[in-house]
């Protein structure tokens, strides 16, 4: 399915099409972790390209959107559910009302190219990927000083929900978690105009 508004672009993409993108994907996760990478290698390009490709991508339901502006991809957002169940604490801890059965759908990734940033294009993005889903919630991490990424989440219906250390070599990252049992996302940009399916 591709959803058009103006010159913007969503597609939708499996596990076996992801893996073809590496040319595209790498040097966008770069341009957007600049201040990370040499720092930790945890960031590091390859090293974020290869938990993609050899765990992230052959995860159950994996899809990754991209965001294009014409013939440049603009951003990314990828995930896929988790069915251990080790996710409801954190998830119940702001939805209580949530039943705790069931998978929970992991926003695993996220990133718009500098140059098309306050656009509306990661809602657009953030959304597409969301849109529909049925699980019950949805949980997320993020780095612990990532200011602009929080309130954006934040703005989108995210809440904070605790911290979670997901691999032995990575740093501890706060958690939010989303309800996808409310209304369906509003599927805007910026200006109000709303989306197009094709």
């Amino acid at each position: 399915m591709t959803s058009r508004a103006s010159q913007f672009v969503l597609r939708r993409h499996g596990p076996e099409e992801t893996l073809t993108l590496r040319d595209l994907l790498v040097p966008l996760y770069s341009a957007t972790h600049t201040h990370l990478i040499g720092v930790d290698p945890w960031n590091a390009p390859e090293k974020w390209w290869q938990r993609l490709a050899e765990t992230y991508s052959r995860t159950r339901s994996f899809e990754l959107v991209t965001g294009w502006d014409d013939d440049t991809i603009a951003g990314y957002a990828f995930g896929s559910p988790d069915d251990s169940g080790r996710l409801w604490p954190s998830v119940r801890s702001v939805f209580p009302h949530l039943k705790p059965s069931g998978p929970i759908y992991i926003f695993r990734e996220f990133a718009v190219q500098p140059d098309f940033q306050r656009r509306g294009y990661g809602r657009l993005i953030h959304n597409e990927l969301l849109d529909g889903r049925p699980e019950q919630a949805a949980h997320l991490l993020l780095r612990k000083d990532n200011a602009p990424a929080r309130a954006a989440y934040s703005s989108w219906g995210w809440k904070p929900a605790g911290e979670l250390k997901p691999f032995p070599d990575s740093q501890t990252f706060d958690a939010m978690a989303l309800d996808l049992t409310m209304p369906p996302l509003r599927r805007v940009l910026t200006d109000g105009r709303p989306v197009a399916d094709q």
